[in-house]
């Protein structure tokens, strides 16, 4: 058959015998029905993945991560993504052609997809923007092309039109809608399972999309997808109605104006739409939107508030919209073409924000995103993430003209519904950050959106007789095979690496937690926050090895000490190598040379310029200048314990009172950054203690007193302040508040019979040292025992007790 075949195609199937043409026939048609199958085969693992990954991705949560939700939802695109295109490549080369559907909103995706490779290429963390963080993966490079493949896959692939897609996520929606308001009114599903693995899920605020917040942003969006979807009466009906009603009942619950807000656009895009689509009025059409939107108006004009189940939910905290302008405003001054790159709004927000919250209690604050996804996007790509922005927005545009033109294909698709939900997509774009499954939703939204319009367009292409198409599709098959087999290589190591940091995060025992350490690094040794906790891990080591009995039988302790503290210092600085320019790494490296104070020699330095370096990062932030005058204030005392006894002790003294010096530098620099520093203030008080400048330091603990009448230790402190600098009525109230706040304070106790003691008042002295006795721990201090028979004996000592030391 085979020379016959080869003899048909060099002389001519003319010449062939009458058998010899049925045989080739036969073979061709075996042939071509063969590639037929195998095409079909492809075409439908393409539909299969894609069909799995949209019922997936809303409801997706796994235990094994340090982010339960968004590293796996990450894994899940990533392998559709590569699964389908692999797939949709293989149908390509078997068959020599391909469909595709031509429309303007290619031009968009692509846009905004090529933005972000060039703001990855000068990202000022290139690896983070390019595969993200588990605290920040939606924006990053990796994330987006896999959205934007899932997106062509889609809108080439899928041949009903998307009727399928948009049955299965407004199923998937309605149950993770469902599970969100069990959660959130405390009937924890994964509670009564009794599974140890998902204890986390036994929270109110717990949900398989983000915060709460998040999950009615997403309840905001797919009302129209949910309230308007014509279905016949089947499970996907019922669902859609439970979807609906649970969807409502959580943004009532909510009750934020930013979600009233999204669902209230949606509506009104909902009546514009529908009534583009069908000129005659009919209320029944109106009736989810217009109640909707009686509600919202109502509920945010009456400030309602389910305080019974709302006091059970934490507070999401993000910046202000003018301070997440402010900061974009100011990145884009340094960095106008590309941004600081994705997923580094954290980067930008540090330099330009941080200093705007000082004296607020969110001054150590560190956000990850914007208060809208505009702002992550523009901070993240700059000028050419805007002008792809625009791109999509002249698409969308395009995309209403179609759409008012093309009445059959809208009135065949339900349309309206599909675009009504891409425009409370568009609101929410402008009113909250996203998470994974919320850019999921507008990828998908947007690909089901070309399908309404251009689901029955399509044009083929032959790339067997095309040169051109051929030679595309060839080099198209090895790029993708390529993309596909690194980002698969990448974001399983990720992954992995992801799990073994969530081990030793949640490890007691310091030795397991390094191993886990060292695996995660292994795994992916590209994370600065990895480095971070292991040089912590190190240092930890370091301290156990320390605290350990002297044996003199091992000869290796010296050598461990040496390599934990090698390590711990080249774990660190391997941090701020990768991450120069994150103010965590230098924190970190700064905290690491100060818990090196006395073991290593001029550490103090190295600490203290680290500390600057975060301190340049994160400009107006008091609490690297106040870790600087921690620095000096324990090298201070270090020195002056060292000084006792030594030969040296003038100029280890001398040394002390420099460190003081610098010590009361820094802590006036963070005061003057921040007045109400409750802590500086009190270490500057300590610093003035040391220098014996009582007025000062009672000057200092007497701004902060007020504040923090429910902390006894700081009134204690106070007390005996004014006990030592002769003020002995203050000390006497200040004491008596402290055991007011804690009776058994046994110091206070001690100081307040001294005061008795000195006031002639021997009886009430008595009892403050009985008192003393009476708490377990004392019942058997000498130096209390004697003060007691001193007393019941008349031996008042004529001197004062200024300079008694606490028991």
């Amino acid at each position: 058959m085979d020379s016959a075949f080869e003899e048909s195609v060099a002389g001519g199937f003319d010449e062939l015998t009458t058998g010899e043409q049925e045989a080739v026939l036969a073979m061709a048609g075996t042939s071509h029905e063969q590639a037929v199958k195998g095409v079909k085969v492809y075409q439908t693992i393409v539909r299969w993945a894609l069909m799995v990954g949209v019922f997936l991705m809303p409801l997706l949560f796994l235990p094994w991560t340090t982010n339960v939700l968004e590293m796996n939802k990450g894994l899940l695109v990533l392998a559709v993504a590569g699964t389908g295109l692999i797939a949709w490549l293989l149908a390509l080369v078997s068959s020599g052609r391909f469909a595709w559907r031509p429309n303007v909103f290619d031009k968009g995706v692509l846009a905004i997809l090529g933005a972000t490779v060039v703001a990855t290429v000068f990202s000022m963390s290139r690896f983070n923007s390019l595969f993200g963080t588990a605290s920040n993966l939606a924006g990053s490079l990796m994330i987006i092309a896999a959205f934007s493949v899932i997106y062509f896959l889609i809108v080439n692939s899928v041949e009903d039109e998307g009727r399928t897609l948009t049955n299965l996520i407004t199923a998937s929606l309605s149950l993770v809608f469902l599970f969100g308001f069990l959660q959130i009114v405390g009937f924890h599903i994964f509670k009564y399972l009794n599974i140890s693995v998902l204890k986390f899920a036994d929270s109110s605020a717990f949900n398989s999309v983000g915060s709460v917040n998040g999950l009615g942003v997403l309840a905001a969006i797919c009302l129209p997808l949910l309230g308007g979807s014509k279905q016949k009466v089947s499970i996907f009906k019922y669902l859609n109605i439970i979807g609906t009603v649970v969807a409502i009942a959580i943004l009532v619950v909510i009750n934020w104006w930013v979600l009233w807000t999204i669902a209230i656009v949606g509506m009104a895009g909902w009546i514009t739409f529908e009534s583009l689509v069908n000129q005659k009025f009919s209320i029944s059409r109106f009736i989810v939107p217009m109640t909707v939107i009686v509600i919202g108006v109502f509920l945010m004009v009456v400030n309602f508030n389910l305080s019974v189940i709302k006091s059970g939910l934490p507070t999401e905290i993000a910046p202000s919209f003018g301070l997440s302008s402010e900061v974009t405003k100011s990145a884009l001054k340094e960095s106008m073409a590309t941004g600081y790159g994705p997923t580094m709004f954290s980067m930008a927000f540090d330099k330009y924000g941080a200093s705007k919250l000082i004296d607020s209690t969110l001054s150590n604050a560190k956000f990850f995103a914007g208060t809208s996804e505009v702002f992550n996007a523009v901070v993240g790509g700059g000028l050419v993430m805007v002008l792809a922005l625009l791109v999509m927005v002249w698409a969308m545009i395009q995309g209403v003209i179609r759409f008012i033109r093309d009445k059959q294909a809208v009135r065949r698709t339900n349309a309206q519904y599909i675009w009504t939900t891409l425009v409370a997509v568009v609101a929410a774009f402008l009113l909250y950050p996203f998470n994974m499954t919320l850019m999921f939703m507008a990828y998908l939204v947007l690909a089901l959106a070309v399908l309404s319009l251009w689901g029955n367009v399509s044009k083929e292409y032959d790339a067997e007789h095309n040169i051109a198409v051929s030679l595309a599709s060839s080099l198209g098959f090895i790029g993708g095979l390529i993309l596909v087999l690194v980002g698969a290589f990448f974001g399983i190591s990720a992954y992995i690496a992801d799990a073994q940091y969530a081990k030793a995060l949640t490890e007691q025992d310091i030795d397991k937690a390094s191993a886990n350490l060292v695996s995660a690094v292994n795994w992916n040794n590209q994370s600065d926050a990895y480095y971070r906790t292991a040089s912590q891990a190190a240092l930890g080591l370091l301290s156990q090895e320390l605290n350990k009995k002297a044996d003199p039988a091992d000869t290796q302790q010296t050598a461990r000490i040496q390599n934990y503290m090698g390590s711990a210092i080249n774990l660190a600085k391997k941090a701020t190598e990768l991450g120069p320019r994150e103010s965590l790494n230098w924190n970190n490296l700064g905290n690491i040379y100060q818990n090196l104070l006395g073991l290593v020699g001029g550490v103090d330095a190295l600490s203290a310029s680290a500390y600057e370096k975060a301190s340049e990062l994160r400009p107006g932030d008091p609490t690297f200048f106040n870790s600087i005058g921690n620095l000096y204030l324990t090298q201070s005392q270090m020195l002056r314990q060292a000084a006792s006894g030594n030969k040296d002790s003038a100029q280890l003294i001398q040394q002390a009172n420099e460190s003081l010096v610098l010590a009361e530098t820094n802590f006036k620099k963070a005061v003057d950054m921040s007045p109400n520093f409750g802590l500086a203030i009190y270490n500057l008080g300590i610093v003035y203690d040391q220098q014996n400048k009582l007025p000062e330091a009672i000057k200092q603990l007497e701004k902060i007193a007020p504040f923090n009448n429910d902390q006894p230790n700081l009134l204690f402190q106070l007390g005996l302040l004014y006990y030592r600098n002769d003020e002995k009525d203050k000390a006497f109230n200040t004491l008596q508040q402290v055991l007011v706040l804690q009776p058994n304070y046994s110091n206070a106790l001690w100081y307040l019979a001294l005061i008795y003691e000195e006031r002639k008042d021997i009886p009430n002295a008595i009892v403050q040292v009985k008192k003393i006795l009476a708490i377990e721990a004392n019942k058997d201090n000498q130096t209390v025992l004697d003060k007691l028979s001193q007393l019941e004996a008349g031996q008042v000592p004529p001197n004062k007790g200024i300079n008694q030391e606490p028991i």
